[in-house]
């Protein structure tokens, strides 16, 4: 079995949950040596960038991985999302820069984004016309040097945007990671792909850097115990969901 782990702010977090779940996972001193792919155990460990993981889920080259809901959904990934992970938790955002009005039917507005398939269904959902403006990082600095009048980006403590003075308008999506698992490898091994979601589902509820951050909400919030379909646009993004 091969897990996809997005490398980053969630890489050290990810791992602890996948150790809570009874697996072998690569140790620190491992990790220094700079590799990319570690076996142990009969899983293959891959560590890719937090974008790729769907990617590589997606296509078979992993078969499960940890992904976050923005690059789900701007991958407009198929694979199955079995177990929403209570850490990493953040909003994406439509930012404005100071002053700048509300994105409206009328607007004449540039919008930079890290999301830009997220952010034309986001625009075109609420019949605005605006521009898109790709960037890779840095966005909200778009707003601040007046390179567009919106940004929409992930906000977590929401200090960058307070620091340049920047507004909060409207919320596109609520984040979170998820364990996802390619439809092909739970057709072909049903039982393995079950074993893994039921012990990170179980291990989702006790770790310690889980129950730390959460309190006691991570006791009761619930889990799906079956693989779901696609994410319901319609429940992000204001959009009617596709037929697959």
């Amino acid at each position: 079995m091969r897990i996809a782990v997005p490398k980053g702010r969630l890489q050290d977090r990810v791992l602890a949950l996948f150790a809570e779940a009874g697996y072998d996972v690569p140790t620190e001193v491992e990790l220094r040596s700079r590799k990319l792919v570690f076996r142990r155990d009969g899983v293959e460990w891959i560590f890719v960038k937090d974008c790729d993981v769907p990617v590589y889920v997606e296509h078979g080259a992993a078969d499960a991985g940890i992904a976050g809901l923005d690059q789900i959904l701007e991958h407009e990934v198929t694979a199955y999302q079995p177990v929403e992970l209570p850490f990493g938790r953040c909003r994406l955002m439509v930012i404005g820069a100071p002053g700048a009005p509300r994105l409206t039917d009328d607007a004449n507005a540039k919008v930079a984004t890290k999301y830009p398939r997220i952010t034309r269904r986001y625009l075109e959902s609420r019949g605005v016309r605006a521009e898109v403006v790709p960037l890779g990082g840095s966005v909200e600095l778009a707003a601040v040097l007046n390179l567009t009048s919106h940004v929409v980006d992930l906000v977590e403590t929401g200090e960058t945007v307070r620091i340049h003075r920047l507004e909060l308008q409207d919320l596109v999506a609520e984040i979170s990671p998820r364990l996802i698992v390619g439809r092909s490898i739970y057709r072909t091994e049903p039982a393995r792909m079950r074993e893994l979601i039921a012990r990170v589902e179980a291990a989702a509820l006790v770790i310690p850097s889980v129950a730390r951050k959460l309190g006691a909400w991570a006791a009761h919030e619930s889990q799906p115990s079956a693989p779901p379909g696609p994410p319901d646009p319609s429940l992000t993004l204001g959009m009617t969901p596709e037929e697959e």
